[in-house]
């Protein structure tokens, strides 16, 4: 019930997108299908490539790529819908046919920072560290590219991996002047402070992951360590029910039920 909610009000926020003072570019809806009524064949596809990333969105990858698809029968010349078929390609554990599509969006828009973030990202998930690092570098030395939060959470990733700690703590701490509420980055920092046994600093970074992303298990996992450490014992108890309740087949589980 809450997803549909959910899809309720993006398809509502889109049905506003789209609506014009024009009475000949209304919108009519048929069992949830949009039907574009007397709108130019780029408009109408750009209207899918939306209805695409806001399916890929809720993880419904199939609706999605069948608004894509029809998206690119009207216009196969934007570069957003190559990309959002990659991304969906990347979660799909597919990395020939992701690399085939963001291919297709460079080519189309060699210079889209946001093109460019997300495919930084594939190489680096991918282990092509020597190709993801140029890009994450020209991203964040881009002087009027304002969304550098992914780019430099991902250098400091890059940091971590290879023992450069502060480095590392530098670049997280960037990210999150330019998204406060960037999750990898709250947990990364959250890890780092508790390594350095500054528990207050680690518990409000944790704290302030826990307000974005939920209770998963590693951020679970990592409040359990940092509770333990300042002695808050009904804070450790408090996470323990958690992470057993929401992931009980999980290695810190049973590892949590052993004691």
């Amino acid at each position: 019930m809450q997803n549909k909610q959910v899809w309720l009000l993006v398809l509502m926020g889109l049905i506003t997108a789209c609506s014009s003072t024009d009475e000949k570019e209304k919108v009519a809806y048929v069992e949830q299908e949009p039907v574009l009524l007397d709108r130019s064949t780029k408009d109408r596809a750009k209207t899918l490539t939306e209805l695409g990333l806001a399916y890929y969105q809720l993880e419904k990858y199939q609706y999605a790529q069948d608004n894509l698809e029809r998206s690119l029968k009207l216009d196969n010349t934007n570069a957003t819908t190559y990309q959002i078929f990659a991304l969906i390609k990347q979660r799909s554990k597919d990395p020939e046919k992701a690399q085939y599509y963001f291919d297709k969006a460079l080519k189309l828009a060699p210079d889209d920072f946001d093109i460019l973030t997300a495919y930084a990202v594939f190489l680096y998930e991918q282990g092509r560290h020597d190709e993801a690092l140029p890009l994450l570098n020209r991203i964040v030395n881009a002087p009027f590219y304002k969304k550098k939060w992914v780019a430099y959470s991902y250098l400091g990733l890059y940091d971590l991996q290879n023992g450069q700690q502060r480095q590392a703590e530098i670049k997280f701490y960037k990210a999150l002047l330019a998204d406060p509420e960037y999750s990898l980055a709250l947990f990364e920092m959250a890890k780092i402070r508790y390594a350095k046994g500054d528990m207050m600093s680690a518990r409000a970074y944790i704290e302030r992951y826990f307000s974005v992303a939920g209770n998963t298990l590693d951020g679970l996992e990592v409040g359990i360590k940092i509770e333990t450490a300042l002695q808050t014992y009904d804070l450790v108890e408090q996470y323990q029910l958690e992470l057993k309740r929401s992931f009980p087949y999980s290695d810190a589980a049973a590892n949590i039920r052993s004691f």
